[in-house]
């Protein structure tokens, strides 16, 4: 029987991803776990596997092109088997011509994966990789890979049959009040959307996340004035347009509020020399970045309440620290996260950004290291910019922009001095915290700046 490969979630925040290349063609064989396509989203390029062994029969989808979660990609069937051609652009929840086999949870199966530590079962690198995403227990998935392996559509098979649900059982998901309300506002089926709340409760955020999601009808535009000729049209599509879709999603749903100071940063700029000199026997090399870093992540030791998630049941203090280092592509950017920066080395918080950086810009970061900031630094420092205003990345509560370091005159002893300067931007969520307390967060990193020998004790 033909099996449909469809578009996996690869997050919680996913709604679509973009064809990059397809790595088969129409006729191949293929066999199970077997890259077949590379799927970019906001955050990562990523491989999706092949469920089974079999021949393609179809491909629906085409490069470059934006495809819904869970939407037909390709007919794989048997060798030999005739397969109806589908019509491209039928909707996943239309009945098609082909229609998998979905194997059923049994008490039994569970069972027997219970013994097992999910260490040491047997699956694909992808298939653990959208397991941890999504907080689900490996023993639980039904393996249908060679020897017992689990693969990637096992566990998104397992993920469609947990969050099946009749209509008429709609009124029983955990949903918050406020959800609900948006939720029918909005003409959204609960039953569709993922919650990120405590046991996948759905909360406000989800579903204002699926409602941006959904196009709206505009009125027709009446051009008064002939358009100008434009001499390019970069498409919407791909990492751009998911940036953009949350980027407004941060500023509609964040009460962001953006406080400005000035750092002195001349004894900052003294003692990375002093500490590139030596370090420069083994090779390490720190940036302003990874000081800040560091800075950083012991001002939110001393501030827990920057360190910290809004949801429908409170503000949560998170119990990690784990910072958010905005690295810029040519089209977009991406965040990965040095996760625990508080215990961290400086020369480990290097590496880490180091790496990030070389790996981001060729692709090949695993959607494990740029899930779960809790704060982010961006700099703009290189490019010649004193101050701006960050947006937050959600779910995150406060982002810190950081501008360059330049030389001019100052007051300094009660005297005019040259010293290097560095302009800080905090912006935050007022509903999660007020200016005073963000403004005294700001003063403890601007200490850390100006007394920077502290991060050494």
């Amino acid at each position: 029987m033909a099996i449909e490969l469809r578009m996996l979630q690869m997050d919680q925040t996913m709604t679509k991803g973009k064809i990059g290349k397809w790595l088969v063609k129409e006729g191949d064989t293929v066999t199970q776990g077997q890259p077949l396509l590379e799927i970019e989203t906001d955050k990562v390029v990523h491989e999706q596997e092949s469920p089974t062994d079999g021949v393609i029969a179809q491909l629906l989808a085409e490069e470059g092109t934006n495809v819904p979660v869970n939407a037909i990609l390709a007919i794989i069937g048997a060798p030999g088997e005739e397969v109806a051609r589908v019509e491209v652009g039928v909707s996943p929840e239309q009945p098609t011509p082909v229609q998998p086999e979905q194997p059923k949870a049994t008490p039994s199966t569970t069972q027997e994966k219970q013994g097992a530590p999910a260490s040491t079962l047997k699956a694909s690198p992808a298939a653990r990789q959208l397991a941890e995403k999504l907080a689900i227990d490996l023993t639980e998935v039904k393996a249908s890979g060679p020897g017992g392996r689990i693969l990637e559509s096992d566990v998104q098979r397992y993920i469609d049959l947990r969050g099946e649900a009749p209509a008429a059982e709609t009124a029983r998901l955990k949903a918050s009040p406020l959800a609900r309300r948006l939720a029918k506002e909005h003409g959204l089926d609960l039953s569709s959307i993922i919650g990120s709340g405590p046991d996948g409760r759905i909360v406000r955020d989800d579903v204002l996340q699926a409602a941006s999601a959904v196009p709206t009808p505009t009125a027709p535009v009446v051009e008064t004035t002939p358009p100008q000729q434009a001499t390019e049209v970069i498409s919407m599509s791909g990492i751009r347009e998911i940036i953009a879709e949350r980027m407004t999603l941060s500023v509609q749903t964040n009460a962001s509020v953006t406080l400005h100071t000035e750092a002195d940063a001349t004894n900052f700029v003294e003692l990375r020399g002093m500490l590139n000199d030596k370090l420069q026997a083994r090779e390490v090399s720190l940036t302003y970045t990874d000081l800040l870093v560091k800075v950083v992540a012991n001002a939110l030791g001393e501030h827990p309440r920057l360190n910290a998630t809004l949801t429908d049941d409170g503000i949560h203090l998170l119990s990690e620290i784990n910072i958010g280092v905005a690295v810029a592509l040519e089209d977009g950017l991406v965040v990965p996260v040095v996760r625990n920066a508080d215990k961290e080395r400086l020369s480990e918080i290097s590496a880490q950004v180091r790496d990030f950086a070389e790996r981001a810009r060729r692709n090949q970061l695993t959607p494990g290291e740029l899930q779960g900031g809790t704060f982010t630094i961006t700099n703009l420092g290189n490019f010649g910019i004193d101050a701006f205003t960050p947006i937050i990345n959600p779910p995150e509560s406060a982002i810190l922009g950081v501008g360059r370091i330049l030389k001019k005159p100052v007051v300094h002893n009660d005297e005019i001095a040259i010293r290097s300067m560095l302009t800080l931007s905090l912006t935050f969520d007022h509903r999660v915290i007020d200016g005073a307390p963000a403004a005294q967060f700001l003063q403890t990193v601007v200490g850390y700046i100006q007394d920077p020998y502290l991060l050494l004790v």
